[in-house]
């Protein structure tokens, strides 16, 4: 039989976590048809001598759910080697969406996802394909996908959908939690890969609300569970914040049945080696059988913002006023006012009852402290503030750092800031992804694109983590980025390379491999911008088997696939 193509000369690393070994890979008709040993003929061959080859990457925690319909590749995550994508996460995404709720849906994206208005309307326009979530599904079945994209069914638009704007106001009625069970049902019955929800406090939708998902009692949580564990398969993604709820992870799981994947495991997020004690909870569950998960993050959470949508000071009491606002004028005028000012400065020194707001932990208001004073201008007009910090510009005009800030915002709303905001103590980020019970993720690829780029965590985790640290070897690395994440996930087609399966494949330099520095782009639909990272030693990425083109470029025939979860069909 002769291969459409072949890879020669390449370690093998199949994403079992098995010892690398040298062979060749044979493919035919989108599948791996030979491994280790190929020795037909191929059409195109690709030699890998002195290379990695891997299963392509599965990046389980991404928010392509609208971007998808306007860049069906899904950039920049295959750059990096990811074939497969899950969306939906943190319970958020665009389906199902009734049309008087479509600029609803789109105003809670824009402000707790970080997604430019502009970009989502131009980039999806008027008139939507879909209205319900199973014609969101054949939707992207249409679409020429480039990779692979599993879609998780969010809490927040079901939500919205039967409750409408008091959906972020109240609690369900038994009437309108059966209605989202059903609808949850209809979901997981046309292959959705699990449910999602949120009840983080950072989570701020439209006009400086919570989020739908946020005003759900538990009890709707556990009715939606049922649904999910009637449907014989998926997981459930819970995003809690900082705080672990462990007594509900258990109390999910038990009634669905299904493994439960808990957001985020971040170093520092409540203070110094806090991640600890979860690692060593996280490990008792698992012992005990229970299929409950923290995802962790292998880059510093890094945030660039603007003063249209000053996101790092969402957990800040005194800017209440400002996660109100809908107008640059509204908030020029919060930013120019004495008296927000003074509130913002109290709150600073740890005085009053603001610096208690965000979970009642002191430790919360240290965090938010350091992460003020380590403030750097990134952007401005005036150049010469460009990569300054605040508080050093401030001393040197000899004006209070607050003032300056808002200052500086009143005069240029899109002036930037860097933050560092979390996971950035090497020491702490080290354990965490040397746990083998944490899921690394958390690449929010589609999220933030003005504010950070983690959507290359991949080729980060196997530069920095394997080659530079040595703090774990790249047979684990790899089954942390394909086999383990699917397997999870349902994914059981993908995230290894075995014969018989799809040719998922990824083909890099191990001494190169790496995410370049950021920089900002503005390809968005509107002009908008993003930072994008672009790769460093991916040779070649195959999806389905299909040869994927140099970074910017479309593939003349898009070879993704919209992989539904069904639940298997009576013997």
């Amino acid at each position: 039989m002769a291969y459409d193509l072949k890879i020669v000369g390449g370690e093998i690393v199949d994403g079992s976590g098995s010892a690398r070994r040298r062979g060749d890979v044979g493919i035919k008709d989108g599948k791996v048809v030979a491994l280790g040993d190929a020795p037909e003929s191929a059409t195109q061959t690709i030699d890998a001598a002195g290379m990695v080859v891997a299963p392509g990457f599965v990046d389980v925690h991404t928010h392509y759910d609208a971007q998808v319909l306007w860049d069906p590749m899904l950039t920049i995550s295959p750059w990096h080697g990811v074939t497969s994508v899950v969306v939906g996460n943190c319970g958020f995404g665009v389906a199902p969406t009734k049309p008087e709720h479509r600029d609803l849906i789109l105003r809670t994206l824009e402000r707790v996802e970080g997604m430019s208005l502009a970009a989502l309307q131009a980039g999806i326009g008027a008139d939507w394909p879909f209205q319900t979530f199973p014609e969101y599904m054949d939707a992207l079945d249409r679409q020429p996908l480039g990779i692979n994209v599993a879609v998780m069914v969010g809490h927040t638009p079901v939500r919205l959908s039967v409750m409408g704007d008091e959906s972020t106001t109240r609690a369900a009625t038994p009437a309108e939690v059966a209605e989202m069970k059903k609808i949850v049902a209809e979901a997981m019955e046309v292959g959705a890969v699990g449910f999602a929800t949120s009840v983080s406090k950072v989570h701020i939708g439209y006009s400086g609300r919570p989020v739908p998902s946020r005003l759900a009692e538990f009890g709707e949580m556990l009715e939606i569970a049922d649904a999910v564990g009637k449907s014989g398969h998926g997981i459930i993604h819970y995003n809690v914040g900082r705080d672990p709820r462990w007594d509900e992870y258990e109390q999910l799981h038990n009634k669905s049945g299904r493994p439960v994947i808990w957001t985020a495991l971040l170093a520092g997020s409540l203070g110094p080696n806090s991640h600890r004690p979860s690692l060593a909870k996280s490990a008792e569950l698992i012992k005990r059988g229970l299929p409950i998960y923290p995802q962790g993050a292998c880059r510093p959470i890094q945030i660039e913002f603007d003063f249209r949508s000053p996101v790092v000071f969402d957990t800040f009491a005194s800017f209440e006023r400002l996660r109100a606002a809908n107008t640059d004028d509204e908030r020029r005028a919060i930013y120019a006012d004495p008296a927000f000012r003074a509130r913002v400065k109290v709150q600073l020194a740890g005085r009053g009852p603001d610096d208690q707001w965000f979970m009642g932990k002191e430790a919360e208001g240290d965090s938010r402290r350091a992460m003020f004073g380590n403030l750097v201008i990134s952007s401005a007009a005036d150049t010469a503030l460009i990569e300054r910090g605040l508080a050093e510009v401030a001393v040197e005009r000899g004006v209070d750092p607050v003032d300056l800030m808002f200052d500086l915002a009143g005069q240029e709303l899109r002036l930037r800031m860097r933050a560092n905001v979390l996971n950035f103590e090497e020491a702490e980020v080290r354990e965490i992804v040397q746990d083998p019970n944490v899921i690394i993720a958390l690449g929010d690829g589609g999220a933030h694109m003005s504010q950070l780029c983690d959507a290359c965590y991949a080729t980060h985790l196997l530069g920095h983590w394997v080659r530079d640290k040595q703090a774990i070897t790249l047979e684990h690395a790899i089954h942390q980025l394909t086999m383990r994440p699917a397997d999870i996930f349902g994914l059981t087609d993908r995230g290894r390379l075995a014969v018989g399966l799809p040719a998922d494949i990824v083909v890099f330099d191990p001494a190169t491999v790496g995410a370049q520095a950021l920089e900002r782009v503005h390809d968005l639909p509107a002009g908008e911008d993003r930072l994008i990272s672009r790769p460093s030693g991916v040779k070649a990425v195959l999806v389905n088997g299909a040869l994927l083109p140099e970074p910017g470029q479309l593939p003349e025939k898009p070879s993704g696939r919209l992989l539904r979860q069904l639940r298997p069909l009576p013997q």
